[in-house]
């Protein structure tokens, strides 16, 4: 793992394998665009559950592709914020390596983690069965974690309360049942984790369909009313113009749709202003992070809009007299 600064990371990878796929390293496109992005969700909402807002995490896709096997190299980069500062004593921080542990996409036993089983682990012993029985434990030896009692099952587990949390976050769920999907299709019958290389854990088809059980079932269980959050590469178009530096709002088009984003963490006021000022139909592809909030009762509210990076700017074609005008007055 390399530390640079404020900055921790961690790189894996996963190989989607099979008997029938020993000369083709293919893929659908269909099945591995949910894939990539499922990875990177995971990841950023196990980061939230057990480094709340102290970290930002980023999933980047590192280019390499083996022969026999579908390989996808990973790496994930943990931006350590300012408010770390001020936590020092009181608030343990789980690395990118700590995070991949305990999400059981790497070797090791996960920090804090009681029981042997990680977030996968879990979800592979549940096998989508109703839960019967949860009960806190209080005691200092266990102190943070849960046992779980399943219907059928008359051994009760324990786990980390974190690991209980992720299993009922069907942001979650959802995205661990679409990094799972490719595997018992298009001949891939199961999943290889690797960690600098070596192969340290395989999901067989039959143990992510166990996955998946739990996963459907958890998010059927789960009323949600945290907000979803999504961040994703979009282009937006300013529609209308702020000429104040300190706004933090501007109004921008997305699509068709009319919203107002955020952009208190970007330097587009400033930028626009140094140009001499803002254009409608100005374009800007950015990091945008849209927080959707819930009612009591699950259902979405409207959407709050962040821009957290401007990736590209291009500037609106100034518009020009029309060349019929230059010929008025000639004969």
């Amino acid at each position: 793992m390399r530390e640079e600064g404020d900055m921790s990371r961690k790189e894996f990878s996963v190989a989607y394998n099979g008997p029938d796929r020993i000369a083709d390293h293919t893929i659908d496109v269909d099945l591995l665009a949910p894939a990539l992005l499922a990875f990177g969700k995971l990841i950023r909402e196990a980061n939230r559950e057990v480094n709340g807002k102290t970290t930002k995490a980023n999933v980047l896709v590192v280019s390499d592709f083996e022969h026999k096997c579908f390989n996808i190299n990973f790496e994930v980069a943990l931006t350590l914020l300012e408010q770390l500062r001020t936590l020092a004593g009181t608030h343990e921080v789980k690395t990118a390596k700590g995070i991949l542990e305990w999400l059981d996409l790497i070797g090791g036993a996960a920090a804090g983690v009681t029981s042997t089983l990680g977030f996968l682990g879990f979800l592979q012993w549940r096998k989508g069965r109703k839960i019967e029985e949860i009960n806190e434990i209080n005691n200092t030896d266990q102190s943070g974690s849960v046992t779980i009692k399943v219907e059928g099952d008359n051994n009760p587990i324990t786990v980390n309360q974190h690991t209980w949390n992720l299993a009922n976050n069907p942001r979650a769920l959802s995205a661990a049942r679409d990094a799972l999907s490719p595997v018992g299709t298009d001949g891939f019958n199961k999943i290889e984790l690797r960690d600098g290389g070596r192969t340290i854990n395989e999901i067989s088809e039959d143990e992510a369909n166990r996955i998946l059980a739990s996963c459907i079932a958890g998010i059927e269980e789960a009323l949600d009313i945290t907000p979803d959050i999504d961040i994703s590469s979009a282009w937006l178009t300013v529609y209308s113009p702020v000429y104040e530096e300190r706004a933090e709002r501007w109004r921008f088009k997305l699509g068709k749709e009319i919203i107002y984003a955020d952009i208190s963490e970007t330097t587009i006021a400033h930028d626009a202003l140094e140009r001499g000022g803002a254009m409608a139909d100005d374009s800007y592809q950015v990091k945008l992070e849209i927080v959707t909030p819930k009612t009591p009762e699950g259902k979405d509210k409207k959407p709050i809009y962040k821009i957290q990076e401007v990736l590209r700017f291009l500037p609106a074609i100034p518009e020009t007299q029309d060349s019929l005008d230059l010929g008025k007055g000639r004969e």
